[in-house]
């Protein structure tokens, strides 16, 4: 008779998912939920690099009132990503820079372009220019907004661009719980705004 495998997890491995666990699950960690778009393959042999630029005119993520509610927040972000018709899959916990270079990877990603390891040679480049990233708190409501430029770029010259805005909102009803929604809503429509297959179509490539 044949035994059922067992999977057995090292020691340091249970360790490292509890603490994230527990970290998700306290008030100094954001809990971001992406959901990925249905997957749009795009026709490209490429290897691309992923960078990130913050050209934020103020670098406070929490508005003073958003702050007085979110005393703890330490500037970490708990990334969980969702494919279609899937179940979320917790990813890590990243700093504001990490997280959008991870969302920008994992939505090349779906769309078919495979992306270069950190220090792997890369064809062209796809940066991600952050201009606005906020949280709000005011009349019970939560409110983020969210601007960035993705550029394609090759041999340090930019090939196409495109710009992406957006905003959401969400009533006071729990607390944190609704903050972290309100991040993870937008921050997923507004990466799944970027249009992958145009970036490359205009860049020629």
């Amino acid at each position: 008779m044949m035994r059922p495998s067992i999977r057995l997890f090292a020691p340091a491995a249970l360790m490292a998912i509890f603490a994230l666990a527990a970290a998700c699950a306290s008030s100094n960690v954001l809990n971001v939920k992406y959901q990925l778009p249905p997957h749009a393959g795009i026709s490209t042999a490429r290897a691309v690099a992923i960078a990130f630029d913050d050209e934020r005119k103020t670098e406070a993520f929490l508005t003073p009132s958003a702050r007085n509610e979110l005393k703890d927040f330490a500037g970490v972000y708990a990334l969980t990503v969702t494919p279609p018709g899937g179940s979320g899959e917790l990813k890590g916990a990243y700093t504001l820079d990490s997280l959008f270079k991870e969302l920008l990877r994992y939505r090349l990603e779906n769309a078919g372009v495979k992306v270069a390891a950190p220090g792997a040679t890369a064809e062209a480049e796809v940066m991600l220019i952050l201009n606005e990233f906020q949280l709000d708190f005011g009349d019970r409501k939560w409110t983020t907004l969210v601007a960035y430029r993705a550029q394609l770029m090759r041999g340090g010259a930019m090939l196409s661009q495109q710009t992406v805005n957006g905003s959401a909102e969400r009533v006071f009803l729990t607390g944190k719980r609704d903050a972290d929604r309100v991040v993870g809503e937008l921050l997923s429509d507004a990466i799944n705004k970027l249009d992958v297959a145009l970036l490359f179509k205009q860049a020629g490539l």
